[in-house]
Parts: structure tokens; sequence; C-alpha cells
């Protein structure tokens, strides 16, 4: 016992800075895999096209990039931390027994295995049951997202108990999946518990009839029981690290499954930059989808787009306007046909010269939550504080940077989207962006629609410099915004028999003459 004593003395500060070693390696390694696998996940998200990100849901992303990433970190910490030491020390602790006393060694061995048995099954639906709390938070999550997200019109609505009652209902399933995960891991500690009382009694029943029996030392006896107890601790900690371990897993495989996803528009081998284009933009019998198993949106469009001309896409709502003008900076990729700049098929040129070419302002310019100066150096990082505000002199909207509240000018905070801004306000910095971009193919997608008369004339004065020497194609269901267009085509919707194709095509006054739809649009909007 005196040289048992010196020895546990001996390795004690050994032990020690091990211990301390191992679990600060552990840290180490766990964080700093999970540096570079945010850094690879946020990455290779805005990678992927854009139809998966208006599949995903919301309430589903947001749940991969916190608490899933989360569970990543801790399955890290797990298994650096614990996983890798303990069963090596129960192993070794094992081996010391067998070489203390093979009987005792038999023993606790033989006590083990219908432990283990018993255990692994309990233990391996811990995963399965995780993986459904996981999806169902994911759900609960989405639903939360929405009825914040909507609160206007909620609030508009008087919708706001009905509102309760569906979250209510997902907040049960949420709660109903947790339990049935909690009763699993129950079971593991319930064995678990059981297991530790057994394995220690069978060593204190085997040790006392060896002792009784003048078969073994009172020191090897001593021993044996200590490393007994030491085993049992070790082991203890196993199974509960190996069950929280497995509640963690189903969310790594939600994070994998993002990232083994492949992005569906990527750079054909060696493929050369986009020149500028100097002819015309022409879709040649584009068909499109946005799921394998969903309807065509396009069903066979031709079109021709003059370099430096203004075409205009109208139509009812579901002909595929916006959708084209997705296809165009290919947004998207075509799921038939092809879209050709000067000839060449955009997919057989590099992606980001292509995008490089392109400024596109949509009816709802997203602004970042940042200053006024940032949002409109965005798509030009180097751009001067001169170019910015000639830029911005050049969309109307200088004046009204100058003039708003708290007098800080360009170094004004917009607000979560550009909520501290007007809505004409927004639209006139997204165009002065455009406008610093200074690409040659512009896409305008309904600029003016949600703006009242005011907004919308100061809006207008903006696009008109913004098109100024630019290959313009906008969508507008404004058509007195779109008379002067050097050619007009339109787009049949669902409610009508060609569906997603052009039905008509000329300038304005030739399609009034003629008197097909595009002349009922007009005579709907009484231009005249």
């Amino acid at each position: 016992l005196r040289r048992l004593g010196w020895m546990l003395l001996a390795i004690a500060p050994i032990g020690a800075v091990a211990a301390y070693v191992s679990w600060w390696a552990g840290q180490w390694i766990a964080n700093q895999t999970m540096r570079a696998l945010r850094n690879r996940l946020l990455g290779h998200l805005v990678q992927l096209e854009l139809a998966y990100h208006t599949q995903l849901s919301r309430g589903d992303l947001l749940t991969r990039l916190t608490t899933d990433l989360t569970s990543c970190l801790r399955v890290q910490q797990y298994l650096y931390g614990k996983l890798l030491q303990r069963p090596l020390e129960s192993l070794g602790i094992i081996a010391s027994l067998w070489w203390i006393d093979w009987r005792i060694g038999a023993a606790v061995t033989a006590a083990l295995l219908p432990v283990l048995a018993i255990l692994v099954p309990v233990v391996g639906r811990t995963r399965a049951r995780s993986k459904k709390a996981r999806d169902t938070l994911a759900a609960n999550l989405g639903v939360m997202e929405q009825i914040t997200s909507g609160i206007r019109v909620i609030k508009a609505m008087g919708s706001a108990e009905r509102e309760q009652e569906r979250y209510a209902e997902a907040n049960r399933k949420l709660f109903n999946d947790n339990l049935r995960l909690a009763r699993t891991r129950a079971q593991s500690d319930a064995i678990t518990a059981g297991s530790v009382f057994g394995l220690a009694g069978a060593g204190i029943v085997i040790g006392a009839f060896l002792f009784a029996a003048g078969l073994i030392r009172p020191g090897a006896l001593f021993t044996a029981l200590g490393a007994l107890a030491r085993l049992i601790s070790s082991l203890r900690e196993v199974v509960r690290t190996w069950g929280d371990m497995q509640e963690q897993l189903p969310s790594v495989e939600r994070v994998y499954a993002l990232l083994d996803r492949p992005s569906a528009v990527i750079d054909a081998p060696d493929a050369p930059p986009c020149p500028r284009p100097t002819q015309a933009i022409r879709l040649e019998n584009v068909r499109f989808r946005y799921a394998p198993d969903a309807d065509e949106v396009l069903c066979g469009v031709d079109m021709e787009i003059p370099i430096g001309q203004t075409v205009a896409l109208v139509g009812t709502s579901g002909g595929g306007k916006s959708t084209i003008l997705d296809l165009l900076p290919r947004l998207h990729d075509v799921t038939g046909g092809r879209i050709t700049i000067d000839g060449q098929d955009i997919r057989a040129v590099q992606h980001a010269s292509l995008i490089a070419h392109c400024a596109i302002v949509s009816q709802d310019s997203f602004l970042f939550n940042d200053t006024v100066l940032n949002n409109l150096r965005y798509g030009r990082p180097d751009a001067s504080r001169e170019q910015i505000e000639t830029a911005a002199k050049r969309a109307h909207v200088h004046e009204a940077i100058l003039g708003l509240e708290g007098g800080l000018g360009y170094e004004t905070p917009v607000g979560d989207r550009g909520s501290r801004l007007s809505g004409g306000q927004r639209q006139r910095v997204a165009i002065a962006r455009a406008l610093l971009r200074d690409a040659p193919l512009l896409f305008l997608d309904e600029p003016t629609s949600a703006l009242d008369a005011a907004s919308e004339h100061h809006v207008q004065q903006a696009l008109a410099e913004l098109m100024r020497g630019r290959t313009t194609v906008v969508v507008a269901h404004r058509l007195a915004t779109i008379q002067h267009a050097d050619r007009i085509y339109v787009l049949a919707g669902r409610d009508h028999p060609g569906h997603g194709t052009v039905i008509e095509a000329g300038t304005h006054a030739e399609l009034v003459a003629r008197g097909g739809a595009y002349a009922e649009l007009v005579r709907l909007q009484t231009l005249g």
C-alpha cells in the first residue's frame, strides 16, 4: 500500500498536466475545426443557386446556421475532450484488473458484456429520435419566423389568437418529440446506473471471496477495488457522453447535407471570361422549371435583346417575366434551350465575369443594416467618396441623404433592410448603387410598382439617368413606364393557352394598332 501510495503521489502532477493539456488541446482542435466549418458553410451557401434559397424555409436555414452548428461544436468537444480518452483509459483499467488478478478481471469483463448488449440499441434510438426532434425544431422556428415577419399583417387582420394557436400546435409537436428523446436518454441512464451498482457489487463479492479464501493479498485487493471504482466512473462518463453525442449527430448530418449539396450553377472546365456584349442577347427556345417535378414556367421562349436598346417584358401574372430576368445573369440555369451573348452560350463562360456585366434593381431593393455610404459602395468597394456622391446626385438622392434625420448624411445607418428610409429613398439608393457599378447590362424588375406618385416621379428621373447608354431589360406592370421601349415582348400568363411563351412583340404603337393582348392591357390602364 505504501508503494502504491508513493506511486500515486508521483504521478499526481503528471496526471494534472496531462488532464489540462488534453482538455485544452481538445478544445483548440474543436474550435479550430468549427472556425473552418463556419467559413466553409457560409462560403458554400452563397455559391448555391438562387432556387435553393427560395425552396429552403428561413426557419430551417436559421436552425442549421445556429443550433445545428452549435451541435457540431459539442460533438467535437465530446470527441476530443472525452471519447478519445475515456475508452482507452477504461481498457487500460480492465487490463490492469486482469494483471492484478485474472479472476477479478474475468468477472468484470463478464459483467460488462451483457450491459453493452442492452445499452447499444438503446443509445442507437437516441440518434433517430434526436433527428426527429431537430426537424420539428426547424419547423417550429419556421412558424415563429413567419409570425414575427408578418406581424403587421397579423395586427391588421386581427388574427393574433389564430397565430397563437398555430404556434401552440407547432410547440406541442416539439414538446412530444423532445419527450420521446428524453425517455430514450432516461432508459440509457437507468441501465448505466443499474450497471454501476451491479459491476461494483460483482467486483466486491469476487474480491471478498478471494480474500476469505486466502487467494489474494490485501494490497492487491485494495488496488483492484480502487481500479474498479475508477473504471465505474470512466465507463459512466463514456456512456453519458456517447448518448450526448448521438443526440447531437443528427444536427451534424443536417449541416453536412447542406455542405454536400452541389450548386446547380457551376462554371464549365476552363470556361473563358465573358466578353463585354457588343451585338445581342438571345433566348433560343428557352424552357425553365424551378424543380424537376414542378410545372414549366417558360415553355419555349424566343427573344432578341439588341445591345444598346431597351426591351420591356409585360403580360399578366405567372408569365415568367421575372424568371427571365433571373435567367439572363444566370441566377438559374435554363432547363431547355439556351441563352447567348453575341452567339456564345452563357453557361460556357465564367459566371463571375457574366455577373460583372450586370446591374439589377428590383421592386423591393434590399439594403444592408449599415450606413448609406457602405450600401452605395457595395457594388463597387473601391469607389471614392467623390464617385459615390456623383452617383447619388445622378440618382436624385444626394439631397435626400444630406437631409436624413440626425444630420449624419452618408454616415446615417439605414436600419434593417433600409427601414429608416422611405420606399422612394431606398429605390434611389439602389439605383445609385447600380449607377456606381457602371455595368453595361441593366435589369429592372418593376422598380416603381410599390411607390406613390411623388416618389415614382423622383425614381423615374433616376431610372432615366441609369438607363442612358445601357442595354436595359425592364419588367413593368405600369405600361406608362415602358411606352418608349425599343421593343416590347408580351408573355402569356397562367390563364392563357400559350402560358410561358411570347405571344406578341413590337413597339408600343405597333402593338396598340394590332389590337391584341397588349392593346387590351393598355385599355385596362387607360393609356389611350
